[in-house]
């Protein structure tokens, strides 16, 4: 397996993992627990090893000090990559196949467990659990294969060229073309299967048209700016949800809980709310020309 397949339906739903823990990062600040910061993260990882575990993937990663690392999974697939720390103390892992190539950034909790942490997303869902491993027992660092940087000389040919007399002996260097990025539709698919279960995530100006929404729990979450219009959100549970400025044209809410929801400046033209709960829901500038409301509660 070449992690590259699954992540696109089920990688944000790792927080499931260890139930007795929060699913979310703003659970996690609720309950005043802090990320590790990015002097504790470097400290924890150079030169050492982690075993994460997630829905789609459970494996060693070794981290190297320069900055580059490997990974072995539970079914002896291999993979080597690089990391780094961003300045928001995000540790940001980029593999050469797993996960597309793509760069993915988590916060790390310490976990109740000594030598054990949590991952979150940036979206601040829970993805992996980490046991710290020191060094590398399983001698994964004779993975790394570093390429060999290539010399061009074109512009400085190009250069003498025009002025033969010219002794520089600058070089340019290609910046490398860009991993292979997930398409359209598979992010749209990874949006859709991440609504289903998100509370508190952050979702602002996603694109969720027509979305499969039926029963999600997205209680607490930032949908604004979000474009939900045609989404069927039946009895999805939207307590809290910042929605303002969201687009929910003839969208299906019916049954939908929206207590305590901001639906300021949205747009609910033509939508089915009927036998919605709005009680305690702000409703400034929204507009709800041709909803259905029949037996809508908490709303005049």
């Amino acid at each position: 397996m070449q992690h590259r397949l699954l992540p696109v339906i089920i990688v944000f739903f790792a927080f499931f993992i260890g139930s007795c823990a929060p699913g979310t990062r703003k659970q996690m600040l609720k309950e005043g627990q802090h990320p590790l910061s990015a002097e504790e993260l470097f400290s924890l990882i150079t030169d050492n090893s982690l075993y994460l575990e997630s829905t789609d993937f459970s494996g060693t990663v070794f981290f190297q000090s320069d900055g580059y690392l490997a990974g072995r999974d539970r079914l002896n697939n291999r993979d080597s990559g690089k990391w780094d720390i961003s300045s928001e103390n995000l540790l940001c892992l980029k593999f050469r196949i797993w996960y597309y190539g793509d760069t993915n950034c988590y916060s790390v909790f310490p976990d109740q467990k000594a030598d054990s942490f949590v991952f979150f997303t940036e979206n601040g869902a829970r993805y992996y659990t980490a046991e710290y491993m020191t060094a590398d027992p399983q001698h994964l660092a004779t993975q790394i294969k570093k390429s060999k940087k290539k010399k061009f000389v074109r512009e400085q040919l190009a250069g003498e060229a025009h002025n033969p007399d010219s002794s520089d002996s600058a070089t340019n260097s290609i910046t490398p073309s860009p991993s292979p990025s997930i398409s359209r539709e598979e992010k749209t698919l990874t949006m859709v299967h991440l609504a289903r279960n998100c509370p508190d995530c952050n979702l602002a100006g996603v694109d969720l048209k027509k979305a499969r929404l039926v029963e999600a729990n997205l209680a607490g979450a930032d949908l604004s700016g979000a474009d939900l219009s045609g989404a069927n959100l039946r009895r999805a549970n939207l307590t809290g949800a910042n929605l303002s400025g969201a687009k929910l044209t003839t969208s299906n809410l019916s049954g939908a809980i929206l207590v305590r929801s901001n639906l300021t400046n949205a747009d609910l033209s033509g939508c089915n709310l009927i036998k919605a709960n709005l009680t305690g829901a702000t409703t400034d500038g929204a507009i709800f020309t041709g909803a259905h409301m029949e037996s809508i509660e908490g709303y005049k």
